[in-house]
């Protein structure tokens, strides 16, 4: 073994140790973002789900000024 083939050798161990050095953060990077969109993808989803599993407001009682009896009601006595 030449001096020029332990350099080759030198060479060529250092070009794998960058491939490999830049690969794994290319890697988790996919990784991570991956694990990212399935998370924004179910928080969305389990929004969704509240929004339509909520149950609507009762109509606010609206009152007049002396009887205290709300609008609503009245409306709905006189349809009765």
């Amino acid at each position: 073994m030449t001096v020029s083939d332990v350099g080759r050798e030198g060479v060529r161990l250092g070009s794998r140790l960058t491939g490999v050095a830049i690969s794994v953060p290319v890697v988790a990077g996919f990784v991570l973002l991956g694990a990212a969109v399935l998370v924004g993808r179910s928080l969305l989803d389990v929004g969704r789900k509240l929004l339509e599993a909520k149950p609507r407001a009762p109509e606010p009682l609206k009152f007049t000024g002396r009887d205290k009896t709300p609008l609503n009601l009245r409306a709905e006595a006189r349809e009765e």
